[in-house]
């Protein structure tokens, strides 16, 4: 009962945490980097936790949102390895490719939420120019209705999680999973040191 107590209340921190990548302040708490620490910590696990924040960090890093393009989210990313490995009861390695399929996965659900919220902006527009400027009700429902489907969403992969890992066959996959996993610090590690190598070349 008090590791789904846990389940739920992480999913409602990580769909607060997500709400600092647009929506409110941008002081870089929804990054992976810090989601998966303070989740980890939160639930027993904070060296995983750390560990699987940072390296999905070193794989989100680069992706910028542009235009009409919605990035892999890091903070549905982290909350889902990080449940999926202390709820779930998945070995890490898969744990942290469950979190990765789960940050790609809610990018068209991110573009969905984006669209439904799109017909508000006459509204707004009309208050506005009405003289009402009390903006609050709208920010606040904004707020509710992202963080509700980043903490459902959560949730569900952390289901998800538990079922594989009750599944007969699912320890076969471990060595291929870790084995991948071994691979991630240095797939990582590459693709910051070719960013860093282009940003030196056009400085120079």
């Amino acid at each position: 009962m008090i590791a789904v107590f846990k389940a739920v209340l992480s999913a409602a921190l990580a769909g607060l945490l997500g709400l600092d990548a647009v929506q409110a302040g941008q002081f870089l708490l929804s990054r992976p980097a810090f989601v998966g620490p303070v989740l980890g910590w939160l639930n027993g696990c904070p060296l995983e936790g750390a560990r699987l924040g940072i390296l999905l960090e070193l794989l989100y890093i680069d992706f910028i949102p542009v235009g009409g393009v919605v990035p892999p989210n890091g903070t549905a990313a982290a909350a889902a390895g990080v449940l999926a490995y202390s709820a779930g009861g998945v070995a890490p390695s898969l744990a942290f490719f469950l979190g990765l399929a789960a940050g790609t996965a809610f990018s068209p659900i991110e573009y969905r939420l984006r669209a439904a919220r799109s017909p508000w902006n006459a509204a707004i527009e009309e208050q506005v120019r009405s003289g009402d400027l009390s903006l609050r009700r709208w920010l606040a429902r904004s707020m509710l209705f992202e963080n509700a489907a980043m903490g459902a969403y959560v949730l569900a992969w952390t289901a998800l999680a538990a079922v594989l890992a009750r599944l007969p066959g699912v320890s076969g996959l471990y060595p291929g999973t870790d084995f991948a996993y071994s691979l991630m610090p240095w797939l990582g590690l590459s693709g910051l040191y070719f960013r860093f190598r282009t940003q030196i070349y056009k400085k120079g």
